[in-house]
């Protein structure tokens, strides 16, 4: 079969990265063009045009939009950030309609085989693209609403995406913690998605971590419902109340920000944990370099990137049962995301006994040897060659 070309929605890709979604579009875009796909990614942009200073890539072409969506917005978000930016209201919907409009207009003037479309914001482009081409849609799924609203639901996104799902002809899920998710919170027929789990390009490099008095105990993600931060916290005060040379990093960004601020100040733990904000790239290359355990108890996780990048760097993790990266990782403790006394338990054994810290990190580096960017990209070249037959 001829070399493969793609059109694709996405939602972020580097330097130009909010979230995880960023790093794994990035990896498998240039994974698929080292296997001769020719990718066109349209995007949403922030800034005066459309000129994008993109880490370079192979086989990969980019179109911005300029709009004022960014991932992980919801309506309430959305209007602060107008209101603080630009002092002017502009509903979310209608943004996401001209975004819609303007990627179509792109798309017609491409030359693609396939459409391949990253989370709910560019589901509708994908819909009205296949209309008018009559091409294969795929909607890579990394997240849905029933993850981010933890219980709550957003008609407004989970319509978005229950419109989407039927009308694609095949969907990517990240996990199969994700799949059941669709088949049973959207009816989708189990049928119609392929589970292809993210990855991380791991060089078989084992990282000695130096020996210190006063140990770090790791947050990394959005300060968001989904990512159970609230539960970090009240963990550490456990922690601290045991074992008081302990410190704790909450780092990343969100909604959630000051609310875990207070949480920290009220449980009488605030000189015990730093916020750290976003983290640039080398900063956070730096956070993982001195940390000494990383622990992400999520309410909904659809994968958990983060967990294959602390393990990589030698760091023993501990992650909610409620994950999707347990699927190819294997080594790693396992809590329920609401039991503070056991998280904070495994926080202390890890802490305190090395050979069960060396033993947890060597383990790791093995599931980490068989896990590659690769091995997914050629699984979804897989699919992209079925529904094209």
């Amino acid at each position: 079969m001829k070399d493969i070309k793609v059109l694709m929605f996405g939602w972020e890709f580097p330097p130009h990265t909010v979230g995880g979604l960023g790093k794994v579009t990035y990896h498998l875009s240039n994974a698929l063009a080292d296997l001769g796909v020719k990718i066109s990614l349209i995007l949403p942009i922030r800034g005066k045009s459309n000129n994008l200073k993109i880490i370079p890539t192979n086989l990969i072409s980019i179109k911005g939009i300029k709009t004022f969506l960014t991932p992980y917005l919801n309506e309430r978000s959305y209007q602060y950030q107008l209101e603080e930016e630009s002092k002017i209201y502009v509903n979310l919907r209608d943004e996401i309609n001209r975004f819609t409009k303007r990627g179509v207009e792109i798309a017609k003037q491409e030359d693609f085989d396939i459409i391949h479309c990253h989370d709910w914001m560019t589901f509708p482009a994908g819909i009205e693209t296949k209309k008018f081409s009559g091409k294969k849609l795929i909607l890579h799924v990394h997240t849905t609403e029933l993850d981010r609203g933890c219980g709550g639901c957003n008609p407004f996104v989970y319509n978005i995406e229950l419109n989407a799902f039927e009308k694609a002809d095949k969907i990517i899920a990240v996990s199969n913690y994700t799949k059941n998710k669709i088949v049973e919170g959207y009816g989708i027929s189990k049928d119609k998605i392929e589970v292809v789990h993210n990855a991380i390009e791991f060089n078989g490099e084992k990282k000695n971590k130096k020996s210190k008095r006063k140990k770090i105990i790791l947050f990394f993600g959005r300060l968001s419902l989904h990512k159970g931060p609230d539960y970090f916290i009240r963990a550490a005060k456990k922690v601290l109340d045991y074992k008081k040379d302990v410190l704790f990093v909450m780092a990343g960004s969100g909604e959630l920000l000051p609310e875990m601020i207070d949480l920290s100040c009220n449980l009488g733990i605030g000189d015990k944990i730093l916020f750290t904000g976003r983290l640039k790239e080398d900063e956070v290359e730096k956070i993982y370099e001195i940390a000494d355990l990383y622990v992400l108890p999520s309410v909904s996780e659809p994968f958990g990137i983060t967990v294959l990048e602390a393990a990589s760097n030698g760091i023993p993790v501990i992650i909610s049962k409620n994950c999707g990266v347990k699927e190819i990782f294997n080594n790693c403790l396992e809590v329920d995301f609401w039991d503070v006394d056991e998280i904070a338990n495994k926080m202390i054994s890890v802490l305190e006994y090395e050979p069960a810290r060396m033993e947890i990190t060597e383990n790791a580096y093995r599931d980490l040897e068989k896990i590659s960017w690769k091995k997914q990209a050629s699984h979804v070249l897989n699919i992209y060659n079925s529904l094209l037959r």
